[in-house]
C-alpha cells in the first residue's frame, strides 16, 4: 500500500523533467510492509520539514524517515548524506520481502545536472548510493524502479543443490549525457544490499544500436517518460523506451538466468547468473502525436500492455482533459481523449486509460 502526497503545486512537476533546481517544495511518501510497519519519508528544506538542529541550516535540503511498527515503536532518522543544498524530488518507494529491504529512489538536482539515487534499508541502518551515473555532467531524470524474482538453482562448493528466490531490483531512467538515452540498472538484493554495486546499462547498446542520436521532429514527451513494469508473475521485466539514433519505439524484455551452474569464480553459468537476456517484444516508429512536457500537467506516462504494446498518455496543461495514443502495428494511433470534469476527475480517467491499456 503506498501513500503519495505533494504538497506544493502540480504545475511544477512537468518542470522537473526538464528544469534541473527546480522541485516542489515538500514531497512525501509511504509505503505499508508486511509486518505491519508503516515508512515514512519526506524531501525538502530543514525548515519545511520542521526539522530544528543546530548543526543543520533551516535552507538545507534533505531527507528524513520514520518508521511506526505495530507494536507502537516509532524510529526516526535523517538519511546519511542527503544533507545539502541540493534539492530531491521524485521520490518511490519499493519493498522486497524475500531479504527484509526497503528502497527509496529520488532524484538530485546539482547546479545544471541532476542525478538519482538510491537508498536502502537493510538491517536497521541506511545506505545511499553514489550519484548514478557517478562521473560526468549529466541530465538523468524521471526514474522508476520495480523488484522482480526468479526462483534459481546451482550446486554449492561442496556439490549440493541449492534451490532459492532471487530478488532482482530493476531501475530505468532518461539520461542526456554524450547521447541522449534510456539508461536501465540492476542490484540482485538476496547477494547484496550495496547500492553502489548497481550494473548499468545503456538500453540502445543492448540491441545493437549506438552512436549519434536525434530528436529530430519529435516533442520530449515523446522519449523522456520510460515504462518500466514486471511481466506478470514470470519474474521477467519490461521496458519501453524512445531510442533516439534511429526514431524508434521498442518494448524490451528482461529475463534473467535460473541456472546458476556451480558456485565457483571460473564456471561459466555462475559467471553469467546476473547477465540479463534480452529480447525485442514490440519495434515501431516514434511517437509524433505526444505534446513538450511543457504542455502537460504531470509528463507522460508510459503504460505496456499484455501484448507488448505501449500507450502515451497524458493531462493538459489546464487539467481540460487526459490523452493517449497506442503503438499498433505499424503505426501509433490517432490521439483519443477523455474530457475531465466533477464526476471524470483526471485520477479517474488515468486510470481507465492504464487499464485499458493493460489489457492490450
Amino acid at each position: 500500500m503506498r501513500r503519495r502526497a505533494l504538497l506544493s503545486g502540480l504545475l511544477l512537476a512537468a518542470a522537473w523533467a526538464l528544469l534541473p533546481g527546480v522541485a516542489a517544495a515538500y514531497e512525501e511518501v509511504s509505503i505499508l510492509t508486511s509486518d505491519g510497519t508503516l515508512h515514512d519519508l519526506r524531501a525538502g528544506t530543514a525548515l519545511e520539514l520542521g526539522v530544528v538542529d543546530a548543526s543543520i541550516l533551516p535552507n538545507s535540503y534533505l531527507i528524513d524517515w520514520t518508521s511506526k511498527a505495530q507494536n507502537g515503536a516509532v524510529t526516526t532518522a535523517i538519511l546519511p548524506d542527503t544533507i545539502s543544498f541540493y534539492s530531491k524530488h521524485g521520490l518511490d518507494l519499493a519493498y522486497d520481502d524475500a531479504t527484509s529491504t526497503l528502497l527509496l529512489l529520488w532524484t538530485e538536482d546539482i547546479g545544471a545536472y541532476s542525478q538519482i539515487r538510491i537508498g536502502v534499508l537493510h538491517n536497521g541502518a541506511w545506505t545511499n548510493s553514489m550519484l548514478v551515473p557517478s562521473s560526468g555532467i549529466s541530465q538523468a531524470v524521471n526514474p522508476k524502479m520495480i523488484v522482480t524474482h526468479n526462483t534459481v538453482t546451482y550446486l554449492d562448493q561442496t556439490g549440493a543443490t541449492v534451490t532459492k528466490t532471487s530478488s532482482v531490483l530493476s531501475v530505468a531512467w532518461w539520461e542526456w549525457a554524450q547521447y541522449a538515452q534510456a539508461r536501465y540498472a540492476t542490484l540482485f538484493l538476496d547477494e547484496s544490499d550495496d547500492p553502489t554495486a548497481l550494473t548499468i546499462y545503456d538500453v540502445p547498446s543492448l540491441v545493437g544500436t549506438n552512436g549519434a542520436t536525434s530528436t529530430a521532429n519529435l516533442t520530449d514527451g515523446s522519449y523522456l517518460f520510460p515504462g518500466l513494469q514486471p511481466d506478470g508473475l514470470t519474474g521477467s521485466v519490461i521496458l519501453a523506451y524512445a531510442d533516439l539514433h534511429d526514431q524508434r519505439e521498442r518494448v524490451l524484455r528482461f529475463d534473467f538466468p535460473t541456472n546458476w551452474g556451480r558456485e565457483t569464480p571460473t564456471d561459466v553459468n555462475w559467471k553469467r547468473r546476473h547477465i540479463p537476456i534480452v529480447g525485442v517484444m514490440m519495434d515501431g516508429p516514434a511517437a509524433r502525436q505526444t505534446p513538450q512536457v511543457a504542455n502537460t500537467l504531470d509528463g507522460v506516462h508510459t503504460t505496456i500492455g499484455r501484448g507488448y504494446q505501449p500507450t502515451l498518455s497524458w493531462t493538459d496543461a489546464d487539467g481540460s482533459a487526459v490523452r493517449y495514443t497506442q503503438l499498433s502495428g505499424a503505426d501509433w494511433a490517432p490521439v483519443r481523449s477523455i474530457p475531465v470534469s466533477v464526476q471524470m476527475t483526471a485520477d479517474q480517467a488515468q486510470a481507465l486509460v492504464v487499464s485499458m491499456a493493460q489489457r492490450n
